[in-house]
């Protein structure tokens, strides 16, 4: 009877695992990923949008009525920023950024490239799961991280503008 416990208890715990990972519990996002490596002891800081504040952004009075932002924003979960100080390090830490999406090249690709910024875009199927801009201007460095089930109208609403 023992084993069959253990057995029983050991199966339920291989279900639970394979269940938080097909839901994304133990995926880190792109600024996740890039603190955790390379903000340490720079002048860097991760600002996040969490999903209930943008829940209470589609509640504004100027969003309330503005379908296309309605839209926008239900397509997101999460958004963060990753800003340097001024003139800090901004070639180091472009470069890490571009490097860390080379090395996870399966997961993220190149989509645009234009003096100083790169966006890369992660799929899972149809949607866009992720987005993310980089950018090297004006003596610093910025980095905006989407997540969401994003179309590809939503891409090209913000190429656009």
């Amino acid at each position: 009877m023992a084993l069959k416990h253990w057995f029983v208890t050991l199966l339920l715990a291989l279900v639970a695992a394979v269940a938080a990972r097909a839901q994304g519990g133990g995926e880190q996002d792109f600024a996740s990923r890039f603190m955790s490596l390379y903000g340490k002891g720079r002048a860097v800081e991760c600002t996040t949008v969490s999903p209930l504040m943008l829940e209470r952004m589609m509640q504004l009075p100027d969003v309330e009525g503005d379908s296309h932002t309605r839209e926008v924003l239900k397509q997101l979960k999460s958004i963060r920023l990753v800003s340097s100080t001024a003139g800090h390090d901004v070639t180091h830490l472009y470069a890490n950024a571009r490097r860390l999406a080379e090395r996870n090249a399966l997961r993220y690709k190149l989509y645009a490239e234009r003096a100083g910024k790169r966006l890369y875009v992660r799929r899972r199927g149809k949607y866009i799961v992720e987005m993310v801009l980089m950018m090297r201007h004006s003596g610093r460095f910025d980095l905006i991280n989407l997540t969401g089930n994003m179309t590809n109208d939503f891409l090209d609403t913000l190429m656009r503008r």
